[in-house]
């Protein structure tokens, strides 16, 4: 899979609800029509100074509350994050749209075709938001955003540019959550993404 392009387009914010519509309505994937509570489309400002791309709405956050990283652990970890580093217009979205589960109803990661299905949502929602900087939290959305030619590298993470978008990875909230990582390392690669939005608003 080749690293996603930029696309942007004057008449993106006028069509930003024609994308929503369309997303709401989507029945590409049978087996997350059946799991998912709610299509959760990405949410924030356009236009955004950076855009988060998570992997999919969790079944106790952005899919009971339709509003991406919202309601659980994942998502209170990563707006604190936002807040304290004192992001400007920050976008937040997923890779999916909609809630993955196993057959015993926990949370998965999406396959392939699920991966590929909404694809085509991602590109036209960072088309719309047309961020400076775009953060792929966790290894699945750094290769959807970058391609599988470049190595997730969040312990000595810098920015990029590919495909005409500026890319920087972070591991997601829950590895934080899990204790894989610490919250005082999170916390500072906010602070170095605060200080590259910063540079690039002067530039």
């Amino acid at each position: 899979m080749s690293a996603i392009p930029a696309v942007q387009s004057a008449k993106a914010p006028a069509l930003w609800p024609q994308l929503r519509v369309a997303m709401l309505e989507c029945v590409r994937c049978t087996a997350l029509v059946r799991s998912r509570s709610q299509v959760v489309p990405g949410a924030g400002e356009i236009p955004a100074a950076v855009a988060f791309v998570g992997l999919a709405p969790g079944r106790l956050g952005g899919d009971r509350t339709g509003i991406p990283f919202s309601g659980d652990r994942s998502g209170e970890l990563l707006r604190r994050m936002i807040l304290r580093a004192n992001l400007p217009a920050v976008f937040i979205t997923n890779v999916v749209r909609c809630n993955p589960r196993d057959s015993r109803g926990r949370n998965r990661d999406p396959n392939a075709r699920e991966i590929s299905n909404c694809r085509s949502h991602l590109r036209a929602e960072l088309a719309f938001a047309r961020p400076r900087l775009v953060v792929g939290l966790g290894r699945i959305a750094w290769r959807e955003l970058a391609g599988r030619n470049v190595p997730f590298s969040p312990r000595q993470p810098s920015a990029i540019r590919i495909g005409g978008l500026c890319l920087f990875s972070m591991y997601h909230p829950a590895y934080v959550i899990r204790g894989a990582y610490s919250e005082l390392a999170y916390a500072s690669d906010f602070d170095r993404l605060s200080d590259l939005l910063r540079n690039a608003a002067a530039d």
